[in-house]
């Protein structure tokens, strides 16, 4: 499952769509900011409900956005040992040497600059997809949460 942080609903229209077209299997869950990210990962308010809202096995983040941006979200699961084992790729459209180097820096997983063609987002996914598919990573249930 993959947890979208983006706060443009076009860019979650394409991604879910995107998703879908490069047959990647899962499932997208969005919200609109690092803050909604960070009440999801724990499990709070409205997202309380693990079966409706499980823990993501990678979060794909906008780096600008309102209250809690990609770089505040990206250092929040860096440092709470509980969830800074998912992998996390920072999805902008910023490709600015400046941005890239700081969410390395911070511990992103992945820099994508989102690509301007549905045809491209979806190449990017089913690589991401692929990838990340074959790569063992410990598991995160809920009981650990």
């Amino acid at each position: 499952m993959i947890l979208l942080v983006e706060d443009d609903e076009n860019d979650i229209i394409l991604v879910r769509k995107a998703v879908e077209a490069a047959g990647a299997g899962h499932s997208v869950h969005a919200v609109q900011d690092g803050e909604q990210a960070i009440q999801y990962l724990q499990g709070l308010g409205r997202f309380s409900d693990r079966h409706k809202y499980p823990i993501p096995n990678v979060v794909l983040t906008d780096l600008k956005m309102p209250k809690i941006g990609g770089f505040e979200l990206l250092h929040w699961l860096r440092t709470n040992p509980l969830f800074s084992v998912i992998p996390t790729i920072m999805y902008s459209s910023s490709a600015l040497e400046k941005d890239v180097r700081e969410a390395y820096q911070l511990g992103a997983n992945s820099y994508i600059t989102k690509p301007t063609s549905l045809s491209g987002l979806v190449d990017t996914l089913r690589i991401l997809y692929e990838y990340w598919s074959r790569c063992e990573c410990p598991p995160l249930t809920s009981g650990s949460v």
